[in-house]
């Protein structure tokens, strides 16, 4: 099977068409990979912002054909780290979404009374543009460990700070 190594878009670039084929991996001699993908909200991504597979598609191939921000239904779909601030569906909604490896500068919400250390697991938060700690590791609802912490983080309440982690995603 034939892989592309040459790509039209930036990794922080955005189209308004689907240029280089949703779903397309690519990746860098670190062993970081990025899928390109469209959103299908109708609202738009913050760059940095986790985004996660529909819960509503899955049976179908249109589970991986695009991405949403993070619902209750779809936490455990985690696809990865949207590159940009990628627009609502139909107006420069197609881009990168990082989907392994290391990822500098995820957003990632501090949450009250309990500092994130390095290697804690972190999720998709409901309804937000962050990732947050995950309440108790390896208990229900069970994740895949799909975000890992690699920097620390103040258990300051509500803010909001750009840090390290490794993605590991579908």
């Amino acid at each position: 099977m034939g892989q592309k190594i040459l790509f039209e878009t930036a990794l922080v670039g955005l189209d308004n068409y689907d240029r280089e084929g949703v779903g397309t991996e690519r990746k860098d001699e670190y062993g970081r990979k990025w899928q390109y993908q469209k959103n299908r909200n109708a609202t738009a991504f913050t760059a940095k912002q986790p985004v996660c597979y529909d819960a509503g598609n899955v049976g179908s191939l249109s589970l991986i054909k695009s991405v949403n921000s993070p619902v209750t239904a779809d936490l455990m779909l985690a696809a990865g780290i949207a590159m940009t601030a990628m627009g609502i569906s139909g107006a420069l909604c197609f881009g990168w979404v990082q989907i392994e490896g290391y990822c500098q500068d995820a957003r990632v919400l501090g949450v009250s009374g309990t500092a994130i250390a390095i290697g804690d697991e972190l999720v998709a938060a409901n309804g937000t543009t962050t990732l947050t700690r995950a309440t108790a590791v390896g208990t229900a609802p069970k994740r895949l460990l799909t975000f890992q912490a690699l920097e620390a983080v103040s258990a300051a309440t509500g803010a909001v700070y750009a840090k390290d982690v490794l993605i590991k995603c579908l």
